[in-house]
């Protein structure tokens, strides 16, 4: 090295170290370089009475000769020793004289080019040298201050935590998530303690921290603290804990968490409010550090604070200092080491508050965790005009957004960082996941699980981790392990319903897998993570936000039925009851729709939506590929119908994986999608291979999200999904006979309310029937569903006719039934003389009748409307004797209502109210008629139905029809012919019974009383009945009508000895009439 180095290299240490080891010096400097003159000393003495050059290899003994100096105990009468110490700055810390040598020893580097440009190198290595070392007492300092004096500061005892103020300056340099925002513009004080470093300066200070004491070297501790008290006022505001003070020198800082529970436990209520006063180290109370509990929650005796919400820009600085220190690798894999990170013994509502990210990760808009939001941003909401709310939404989903992607970002360079942190990081996720499985439930105690915030916000980072393998091609979903779940850890899954197995069947398949030889790839434990926060997460939100909408819906219409009664109790002792639960009710329902805006603020932002569906159409695909046989769908795409042996992947799989898709589809169905192709995929195959879905009511959602999304909504006149199933391949192939199959599935439903259930269903069935019946592709699948098929098809449509005739019959009995009531109304004088409390309840009583006629009348006439496409398009399958003398039935019946005798009866006020349109039901009830007045078989019903058929009425009705234009003439004038025929045959057949004179009881069908033409005999009752008969009866009973037993049409014995004398006695009975 030239002299000239050294002399460089002697400079600018005392330059960096701020000391000398000459007290001329010294006293040239006005004291403000340090003079060690004990160093001095040394040095002279090793040195034969010289004192060398300084250099970074003495830097270890300056630091510790000036770290050593204390002005506090000045014990000495060495004038020069006291002026020294007087003149070392008041207050100045150990860490704070770091701070600055390492500041000035950076600085040094800007001046080496021009101080030795011929040694620039070896400048940078030196300097290098004599930083790492002032980093390695910093650490040291920040870990054991009582090692050197001076480690206090007005009180506060030098901890990691002083690492805060500094952390907190990187939120000073752009943030790209930001948009260019810095936080110049936010008024927080982020420097309220300790010497700081300039936000330029930061990035390189932890760099360098890192590289010392990274790799195992104790990062973590350093780190640690600093970290958690960022969080920590995310998650409680701004208001700093106290850090130890000198009580207690030779201790590290540490969690109070053993001293609070061992306070507790004892019942040391001095030491218990010592520490909630914030007195550290009182009563032998050390200070309440980041990560233990509220004692307050503790003793049950608080509630925890709202802290910063995104509602204010307080938390960015906080939230950006943690992201911007996780771009370095070294820290980012520390900070999954810290104990916080993923705290043991948590529990499900603390662990967003107590695990590190946690307090990030929970900002959002969600009620249940910021109410604040919603008073900030959607008060008084019924006032409020709808640009006044889009706007609302508007600023907080952008704030989301920013949210979001620091999320991201964090964790990101988390699983980065090294293998170690990324199985933090995921152990993580799954102990999320393994402590909020209540939320899965129908009902759950909101604080006994995480919010929504938490939980959604959650899913929205797995959301971003999956989509590099979500690509539009798919070409990754192979890698996707479909027996994952049957060997991971992360969570339970034993309790879980599964799509088709039972719980004994599930243990027993996991139980024969064994351990996993190998850990299962990044991709799969994000895709199962995300499928599991689907339901934790986003499916709980739903249903909230669902209760809540609903909740409304009900006081609303209980405030406007009470509005609708004030002239019976605005006179009343009462009234002030009433105008109390007004006041109260509305008060509820401004509530609710606050709460309500601000979940949707979440849940309908358009950039989370699209992410959302788009893994919806992964999970999609990828359950149709696990269905088939060949697991290779979508290339090519699977083959309909699936065999009848169900895979074992696919059905050990959790049943709520399915129904989540299901739901988010229609929770999402009015907004514009681009899963259409996939929608259609998944629904058409599990609609046509129904025996891969054991629960009715999941097949059910796949109904009612093709429903959804067949109605006409905003502009699409025709639906979202009417185009795509009309030109589906799978669907123009395979959704018609579905469709069929699953309306005579929904029968039995296995429910107590299944009788209900099956409407439902049926309802959701017609409107898709409605959607694809002008295609001429689908016709064709119905006509050869029909012919090759044929006993099914009948089942198919004795169910829709016997779904006509109960809603019928039910809505113009319930007619019958309001008439009367309003009657009774009517009469005022004897109306008024009754109590006020039996008039409210006969109203009551009035406006249920009113909406079970209307339900019952509008899915009636949609079910009839379907009955005419059907008549018009099969009519052969309509004509087998055990559908045509009911279908007949069915339609006399409803037809003498309407324009027979009582026709009267069923007038009523208002009857738009209730949906009665008589003119245009009895146009559908006549069109079924002209469908069918081409068959003989049915003419010959019509003559045979000796209940309901009246001439004089048939003639009414095209009377009617007439007047009111309801059928064309030429349909008029069928419809008159028909009638002619009708009264044909029925004087032939009633000529014909006239000659058969009395026939023996053995020859008449037991139930029907008419003469059998095909006997058969019931095999376990050994009654004999009509064939016609029994096919009839086991089209909605599949039992022995006599004894109960179950029966199949295949098992019943043709009575031929009875079939050969009744044809006998035919022809006996015919040549007496020759005769």
């Amino acid at each position: 090295m030239t002299s000239s180095f050294k002399q460089w290299q002697h400079e600018t240490t005392k330059q960096i170290f701020n000391i000398t080891l000459s007290k001329d010096e010294a006293e040239s400097s006005k004291w403000e370089q340090v003079y060690l003159k004990d160093l001095a000393i040394e040095l002279s003495e090793e040195n034969g009475g010289e004192i060398p050059l300084l250099s970074p290899e003495i830097a270890d003994r300056i630091l510790i000769s000036r770290l050593s100096l204390d002005p506090s105990s000045a014990m000495t009468d060495d004038a020069e020793v006291l002026t020294v110490l007087a003149s070392i700055p008041k207050g100045e810390t150990s860490l704070d004289y770091l701070m600055g040598a390492w500041k000035r020893a950076k600085a040094e580097e800007g001046r080496l080019r021009k101080a030795i440009p011929q040694d620039v190198q070896a400048g940078m290595d030196s300097l290098k040298e004599t930083r790492s070392l002032i980093i390695s007492y910093v650490g040291l300092v920040l870990q054991a201050p009582d090692m050197f004096p001076n480690s206090e500061s007005e009180g506060k005892t030098i901890s990691p935590l002083a690492l805060v103020p500094s952390l907190l300056k990187l939120s000073a340099t752009p943030v790209s998530a930001f948009g260019g925002i810095t936080s110049s513009s936010i008024t927080t004080d982020v420097t309220k303690d300790w010497v700081t470093l300039e936000p330029e300066e930061v990035p390189a200070f932890m760099e360098e921290l890192a590289a010392r004491f990274g790799d195992g070297e104790g990062l973590e501790e350093i780190i640690g603290p600093a970290f958690s008290e960022i969080t920590r006022r995310i998650r409680d505001g701004e208001g700093e804990v106290p850090v130890p003070t000198a009580a207690g020198p030779s201790q590290p800082v540490t969690t109070s968490q053993e001293s609070l529970n061992a306070a507790v436990a004892t019942g040391n209520v001095q030491a218990v409010l010592a520490h909630l006063l914030g007195q550290a180290g009182a009563a032998g109370m050390p200070d309440a550090r980041v990560g233990a509990p509220n004692p307050m929650d503790l003793l049950g005796m608080g509630k925890r604070k709202e802290g910063l919400s995104i509602g204010g820009l307080e938390w960015r600085p906080y939230v950006t200092a943690i992201v911007e220190a996780t771009e370095n690798k070294r820290i980012a894999a520390a900070m999954t080491a810290i104990p916080t990170f993923n705290p043991e013994g948590v529990s499900a509502p603390k662990i967003e508050l107590d695990s590190l990210l946690g307090p990030i990760l929970r900002l959002s808009c969600f009620p249940d965790g910021f109410p604040s939001i919603t008073d900030q941003y959607f008060s008084d909401p019924r006032n409020r005009s709808r640009q006044d709310v889009d706007s609302a939404f508007n600023n907080l989903r952008s704030t989301l957004e920013i949210v979001h992607q620091l999320n991201f970002r964090i964790f990101n360079a988390l699983v980065r960082s090294g293998p170690e942190p990324r199985e933090a990081v995921l152990a993580y996720w799954g102990k999320a996941c393994a402590l909020n499985a209540k939320r899965s439930a129908m009902q759950v105690r909101q604080g006994s699980v995480a919010t929504d915030g938490y939980m959604v916000n959650l899913f929205d980072l797995l959301l971003r981790f999956s989509e590099p393998f979500m690509d539009a091609g798919l070409t990754k979903i192979d890698r996707v392990d479909p027996e994952y779940l049957r060997r991971q850890s992360r969570f339970d899954v034993s309790d879980l319903t599964r799509l088709n197995a039972t719980e004994q069947e599930a243990k027993e398949w996991t139980d024969a897998a064994g351990p996993a030889t190998a850990p299962a790839n990044f991709i799969t434990e994000v895709f199962y993570l995300a499928v599991r926060l689907a339901n934790l997460g986003l499916g709980k939100a739903i249903r909230t936000l669902e209760d809540k909408d609903k909740e409304m819906a009900r006081l609303k219409k209980r405030i406007k039925e009470t509005e609708d009664d004030r002239p019976m109790w605005s006179s009343t002792p009462q009234a002030a009851q009433y105008e109390m639960f007004l006041k109260r009710g509305k008060s509820e329902v401004d509530k609710l729709l606050s709460e309500i805006f601000a979940a949707q603020t979440q849940l309908l932002d358009p950039n989370f939506i699209q992410r959302v569906i788009t893994f919806v159409c992964f999970v999609m695909t990828w359950l149709v590929r696990v269905a088939d046989p060949k697991l290779s769908h979508p290339r090519p795409t699977v083959a309909l119908p699936l065999p009848q042996q169900v895979p074992e992947r696919f059905r050990m799989l959790p049943e709520h994986i399915f129904e989540d898709v299901c739901d988010v589809l229609i929770f999402i169905s009015s907004l514009p999608s681009n899963a259409k192709n996939d929608l259609v995929t998944f629904s058409t195959t599990f609609l046509s291979s129904g025996w891969y879905i054991k629960n009715p009511f999941l097949r059910a959602k796949l109904a009612e999200i093709l429903f959804y999304n067949v109605m006409p909504y905003g502009h699409s006149k025709s639906g979202i999904l009417t185009d795509t199933i009309n030109i589906h391949p799978l669907a123009l192939r395979h959704l018609m006979p579905a469709l069929m199959s699953f309306w005579i599935e929904a029968e039995s439903t296995g429910s107590n309310t299944q009788f209900y259930d099956k409407f439902n269903i049926r309802y959701h069935l017609s409107q898709i029937f409605k959607a694809i019946w002008s295609n001429p592709k689908h016709k064709e699948q119905l006509q050869e569903e029909a012919k090759a098929r044929e006993s099914d098809f009948v089942v198919f449509i004795n169910r829709l006719m016997n779904d006509v005739t109960f809603l019928l019959d039910d809505a113009l009995e319930k007619l019958l039934e309001l008439h009367n009531k309003q009657s009774e109304m009517d009469d005022t004088v004897s109306w008024n003389a009754r109590p006020v409390e039996e008039r409210q309840e006969r109203e009551g009583h009035v406006r249920s009748i009113q909406g079970q006629i209307r339900s019952d009348l509008s899915l009636g006439q949609d079910f009839l409307s379907l009955l005419i496409d059907f008549t018009s398009e099969t009519k052969d399958s309509f004509m087998t004797p055990e559908i045509v003398d009911r279908l007949a039935a069915m339609l006399d019946y409803n037809l003498d209502l309407l324009v027979g005798p009582r026709c009267s009866e069923l007038k009523v006020k208002d009857p738009k109210r209730v949906g009665f349109e008589p003119r245009n039901l009895l146009r559908q009830i006549l069109s079924v008629y002209l469908n069918l007045a081409s068959r003989h078989e049915f003419i010959a019903a019509i003559a045979k139905d000796g209940r309901s058929y009246k001439k004089e009425v048939f003639l009414k009705a095209a009377s009617i029809s007439e007047k009111y234009m309801l059928k064309s003439p030429l349909e008029i004038e069928v419809f008159q012919g028909m009638i002619e025929q009708i009264e044909t045959v029925k004087q032939m057949e009633e000529e014909d019974e006239e000659d058969l004179g009395e026939i023996p009881d053995d020859y008449l069908d037991p139930l029907m009383a008419t003469l059998m033409k095909d006997p058969v005999i019931l095999p376990s009752s050994r009654t004999i009945v009509d064939r016609s008969t029994i096919k009839s009866h086991l089209l909605s009973d599949s039992t022995d009508p006599f004894n109960r037993m179950p029966l199949k049409i295949e098992e019943v014995i043709p009575a031929e000895d009875l079939k050969r004398q009744i044809q006998e006695f035919l022809q006996e009975r015919k040549r007496a009439r020759k005769g």
